[in-house]
């Protein structure tokens, strides 16, 4: 189950930026929390319970759906204003500073091995950073988007932390319907409607593909933890952003013209390889949850 989660969290980048051709950020994260809430609630209708929490939410639930809906859209326009790779690689501060959030505000002991794993990241970060910035087509817009693909990281720990807290009381899908639905009233207001009059057949489908991203990522996360330690998941999935390279490496090197051409340099590559097994031995070293999106 966890290498489903794993496959599909890989290539979300990559059908985001198909998708952003035919549809603007609002309108896609809007859709694919609505998909989700719909399908889930259904299914939780009919097969099993825990549709109730929606008619008395707790508040700490509603601040984490507003918590994962920021951190959507922050990624999604990453990955409009840079790119598949640069997005994949550059969110992977989020398990980073859920370590540091848990030091500074839950006096968590933090390891040497934490610390070693930190300074790695960093060191792959930059070289990543200095090969993108370099290769990019316009430095303002890569600026930005790696503005808001940090800010996702950081709305991303915050939602971690109100799941943390709630998981204790209510099931993983219980959870991710009511999460799924204050996400959806949220981003009402960032919805372009036109968008779905105007989208093609294409469009559509990868409108759906995204929403059963959500859906069966999330679903196969919530049976794996039952299945597996939460150690080893939080490894496998960390090392979903070289899924993302390699599919856009083979969609570059191929010459299949579906997307922009990212033009990352082997310099690019390594940094990106250094910088994703530092944050893994950031979450192999910590005793904190840590579920990627």
């Amino acid at each position: 189950m966890v290498l489903v989660t794993l496959c599909l969290w890989g290539v979300l980048p990559i059908f985001l930026k198909l998708a952003l051709n035919y549809y603007s950020a609002g309108t896609i994260v809007w859709f694919r929390f609505s998909f989700s809430f719909l399908v889930l609630f259904w299914f939780l209708f009919l097969f099993r319970s825990g549709c109730e929490i929606l008619f008395r939410p707790p508040l700490i639930g509603v601040l984490g759906g507003v918590a994962l809906a920021a951190n959507y859209f922050g990624m999604t326009q990453g990955v409009h204003l840079s790119g598949p790779s640069n997005a994949a690689i550059i969110i992977q501060l989020a398990p980073v500073f859920l370590v540091i959030v848990g030091v500074v505000l839950f006096r968590e002991t933090i390891r040497l091995r934490q610390l070693v794993g930190m300074i790695i990241a960093m060191t792959g970060f930059y070289l990543f950073y200095l090969d993108r910035i370099r290769n990019a087509a316009d430095n303002l817009n890569y600026s930005i988007a790696n503005g808001w693909i940090v800010f996702a990281a950081v709305v991303w720990v915050l939602y971690m932390i109100c799941q943390k807290k709630l998981s204790v009381k209510y099931s993983a899908q219980t959870l991710n319907l009511l999460i799924y639905f204050v996400a959806m009233v949220v981003l009402v207001p960032l919805v372009e409607w036109g968008e779905f009059f105007e989208g093609e057949i294409a469009g559509w489908l990868l409108l759906i593909i995204l929403g059963l991203n959500t859906l069966l990522a999330y679903g196969a996360l919530a049976e794996a933890v039952e299945c597996i330690p939460l150690s080893v998941i939080s490894i496998l999935i960390t090392l979903n952003p070289l899924i993302t390279l390699s599919g856009m490496w083979v969609l570059t090197t191929f010459g299949i013209g579906l997307l922009p051409a990212e033009n990352i340099s082997w310099h690019g590559y390594l940094g990106g390889i250094i910088a994703v097994s530092g944050v893994v031995l950031v979450v192999a070293s910590s005793r904190n949850k840590v579920n990627l999106d």
